[in-house]
């Protein structure tokens, strides 16, 4: 039974201590080491032994990537900018091979490769966020390189997928609504959000355990990122657009109106409680990595969060970003979510850090279960490996 007491005896009742964890927010997947040295140990051809750490591995193991991969990158790196040159050679060699596995008819081969694909490109265009880091803007450029990859691997795994849009009072919600293949409708569905730089068509990406499961998926791009990237900024209170989502998904054929639940990774897991808090028609609730106060974390934050951050607020300066920042709370929300509640956190987290779940536990009245994953960064802000699902899977098939 968690004990909500003290941070130390939370702790405590999930078998975890101060050590196992972190606690407070800004620190990158590689900048414990000072940039200077980071940076002359690339040069010097160093990499493998600053980038290919035990740390490292085990986050590449939970995005899906094989671990020789994350050597061979680390060798060819003489500097930062060489990140994501490194990383889309290794896409470059991977795309190469899926036409021929597609010719032969080696369907199964060529989904291996696509989602392989699209993980190392994710990696090329990300990085931890503060040595290496990367715009919204220029992620955009490789849109239609993703979108491709995206087709194929629904075109080869025969995916029921269909394209939505819902219209609100914000404007308007594209969604992709994506059935399981096995069972029978109607569906339970789970409206998706996802994490902040995401965008729909990766977030469904990473949801295949949960379809696998019987769960049709609805993911749509928040305002401000996706096919919406020029469009209207994100608030605070944008809960009001994802309750008319779910008002619109209840009303889609083949979904039971009467089991419906949001998941969310990240920054969409922040508004997934949210939605939860808001919307009657929310029957489950799960957060992978959410955050609890962007405006008190955002001044320690990573870079790439803060320029995130300014990106879908709409924010000019850091100031103004402080300021819009403000409302981005859990404080007095959590309190009132009626529905389960799911929380997947790393302990090792660098951007949402462990007093997270603390902070919501301590504050919840509907049931809540908490499942540390051990050693996890903030790749678990998107379940795409079953290793990271694996808990909200099972959570959902008895609660759902």
């Amino acid at each position: 039974m968690l004990d909500t007491s003290s941070f130390d005896s939370f702790l405590h009742s999930l078998n975890l201590t101060r050590n196992d964890v972190t606690d407070r927010t800004g620190r990158g997947m590689m900048s414990l080491v000072p940039m200077p040295l980071f940076d002359l140990a690339l040069r010097l051809g160093l990499g493998q032994f600053i980038i290919d750490t035990e740390q490292n591995r085990s986050i590449a193991k939970n995005m899906g990537v094989p671990p020789q991969m994350l050597s061979a990158a680390a060798r060819q790196m003489r500097s930062r900018p060489m990140w994501r040159e490194a990383w889309e050679g290794l896409a470059a060699s991977t795309m190469n091979e899926i036409d021929p596995s597609i010719a032969r008819g080696d369907r199964s081969t060529a989904s291996e490769q696509i989602q392989l694909a699209i993980i190392l490109l994710g990696l090329a265009y990300g990085g931890d966020g503060d040595y290496i880091h990367t715009t919204m803007r220029e992620r955009q450029r490789v849109s239609p390189v993703f979108q491709k990859l995206y087709r194929q691997l629904r075109e080869v795994n025969d995916e029921i997928v269909q394209s939505l849009e819902v219209t609100h009072a914000r404007g308007t919600t594209l969604g992709l609504l994506h059935l399981p293949k096995s069972g029978r409708p109607p569906f339970p569905a789970l409206l998706a959000l996802h994490p902040m730089a995401g965008d729909k068509d990766h977030f469904d990406f990473s949801l295949g355990a949960f379809r696998d499961a019987g769960y049709a998926t609805f993911t749509i791009d928040m305002p401000a990122h996706g096919e919406s990237f020029n469009g209207a900024r994100v608030q605070a209170d944008d809960e009001v657009i994802f309750a008319k989502v779910l008002e619109a998904l209840a009303a889609t054929p083949k979904i039971d109106p009467n089991r419906l639940g949001v998941i969310g990774g990240s920054f969409g897991a922040f508004f997934a409680l949210r939605t939860a808090a808001f919307s009657p028609l929310v029957k489950v609730c799960v957060a992978y990595s959410s955050p609890f106060d962007v405006g008190h974390g955002l001044p320690d934050a990573v870079r790439g969060i803060q320029d995130h951050f300014a990106w879908v607020v709409g924010a000019k300066s850091f100031e103004e970003s402080l300021e819009k920042a403000k409302p981005f709370h859990l404080k007095d929300v959590i309190e009132k979510i009626k529905c389960p509640i799911c929380l997947v956190h790393g302990t090792r987290d660098h951007i949402c850090d462990f007093t997270v779940p603390y902070e919501i536990a301590r504050r919840a009245n509907a049931p809540l279960d908490i499942f540390p994953l051990v050693g996890a960064d903030h790749e678990a802000s998107a379940p795409s490996t079953l290793h990271v699902a694996r808990p909200g899977v099972e959570w959902l098939r008895k609660n759902l």
